[in-house]
């Protein structure tokens, strides 16, 4: 793989095919898991979660931002912490919007990821988990 850059429009557009494909991969999951195989909700979404987090990275790294020439435990553990940091943007950006604006929550969900995905996520995926 090449050290240069993928051209920031065609790396957004990527990302967001990678993060769809992931979440797909967790609602999937977490219906497979619960449903078919029995497994209690609260495992199966961890499981899910866990299974749409890898998903997201490998499509991320190999695809939409195209950075294998850099060690994957670093960039893994970058992305981890990124995680972490859109969970809590997320969190408190759908209550605020829902207890001080007054937008009915599943409303506030679509805002506030649409704001977190675009304003946070790719940026700090970007420049800081695959720089």
């Amino acid at each position: 793989m090449s050290t240069e850059r993928v051209p920031l429009f065609k790396s957004f557009y990527r990302s967001q095919m990678g993060s769809f494909l992931a979440s797909v991969t967790d609602l999937s999951s977490l219906y497979i898991c619960t449903e078919f195989i029995g497994i209690y909700y609260v495992i199966s979404a961890a499981i899910a979660s866990s299974l749409g987090a890898i998903v997201g990275f490998i499509i991320l790294r190999f695809w939409a931002f195209e950075r294998t020439d850099k060690p994957w435990k670093k960039q893994a553990i970058k992305y981890a912490v990124t995680s972490a940091i859109i969970l809590l943007a997320n969190v408190a950006g759908i209550y605020v919007f829902t207890e001080f604006v007054g937008t009915q929550y599943m409303i506030s969900k679509v805002i506030i990821s649409l704001l977190v995905g675009f304003g946070i996520s790719f940026p700090l995926f970007r420049y800081y988990v695959y720089s």
